[in-house]
């Protein structure tokens, strides 16, 4: 039967999560797949990890070991090889029994290895001495299984992208906020923060959120999420704010836009104004069918930047959207005929 777990040391409040998604955030090891526990941070890195939920939390695997340790030599490779291909799904804790002999007395550890499997706080499983490859790999799944089984990061990132699109932004911010304390998921989850304060009309947290995007994620600028993101934020980062008067005045303010662009349609400034109107306010397939019709009279369209214009509307859009797939043909058909 499973029984608690408990450090006997006051392992203290947890660190802060690794991957904030918001700036601001310290980079620590709570959720990274492997780290390296004592008594200082066991409560926070098992205890408290096994009891949160998926994808952040999860079962917590804990390979008791020591230097001198032969088989601990050979085990502990196969585990982290193990735990790393399970998708996030699973963390492996190592412990120094040498360093941190009270806290292997009080989990009972006697024998070395020892490997513990720890679930909602509980001890779940264990084996000690050398197990085979395919025993190994049976208790790892076992493992992951308990968190949903490997990718449920990926899965959970899957259902924030369909909240966003859907319309539900709360669901969407909630969901990209807990994949932001996962280091993997930093940068996208991130980014789904920015579009979500941008649905919710709130610029300053989507230009925080792109800007700790460019000072702690460099690397990841080419994701498609992330690219995504910012586009979305440097389209808007010039546009008019949302107007403070009352809906109709903010609405009849472009259609008498959308009249005058009507009224001279050879004028491209006008064109161009038309396009940047309508993504500013949201209407981003009219601003493409605009930017279109530009290049249609004129290639080189505002001296390029109507085409710059479009291909930032596509980015923001995703590729996947339909108005960027309609767009992407006709440019084609545009810069081919």
């Amino acid at each position: 039967p499973a029984r608690s777990l408990s450090s006997p040391m006051g392992g203290g409040p947890p660190p802060p999560p690794p991957g904030s998604a918001v700036p601001g955030g310290a980079a620590g090891a709570s959720t990274a797949a492997i780290v390296e526990v004592d008594a200082s941070n066991f409560e926070a890195m098992v205890i408290k990890a096994s009891m949160a939920d998926p994808p952040v939390g999860g079962a917590v695997i804990v390979d008791a070991y020591a230097d001198w340790c032969q088989p601990c030599k050979q085990l502990t490779p196969k585990l982290e090889s193990l735990v790393s291909s399970a998708g996030g799904a699973v963390r492996l804790a190592k412990l120094n029994v040498d360093l941190n002999q009270e806290l292997a007395a009080s989990l009972q550890i006697k024998s070395l290895p020892t490997v513990l499997l720890v679930h909602k706080g509980k001890l779940a499983d264990s084996f000690t001495g050398a197990v085979d490859d395919q025993q190994l790999a049976a208790f790892v799944r076992k493992a992951a299984d308990l968190a949903g089984g490997s990718g449920a990061a990926d899965r959970a990132l899957e259902q924030a992208q369909a909240a966003l699109a859907a319309g539900d932004v709360a669901a969407a911010d909630q969901l990209f906020r807990a994949l932001g304390q996962l280091p993997e998921h930093g940068a996208t989850a991130t980014a789904g923060i920015a579009m979500c304060a941008l649905q919710a009309g709130d610029r300053a947290t989507a230009q925080s959120a792109i800007a700790h995007l460019h000072a702690e994620f460099k690397n990841d600028l080419d994701k498609p999420l992330v690219r995504q993101a910012i586009a979305q934020v440097d389209l808007l980062a010039n546009a008019p704010a949302p107007d403070e008067g009352d809906a109709s005045g903010a609405q009849e303010s472009l259609d008498e836009l959308r009249a005058r662009a009507a009224a001279a349609p050879d004028n491209l400034d006008l064109k161009f104004d038309l396009a940047t109107a309508l993504v500013a306010k949201g209407e981003a397939e009219e601003a493409v069918g605009v930017c279109l019709d530009g290049l249609k009279k004129d290639m080189g369209f505002k001296e390029g930047e109507g085409k710059e214009l479009l291909m930032k509307i596509f980015e923001s859009l995703g590729n996947a959207h339909p108005v960027t797939k309609r767009g992407r043909r006709k440019l084609a058909n545009l810069l081919f005929s």
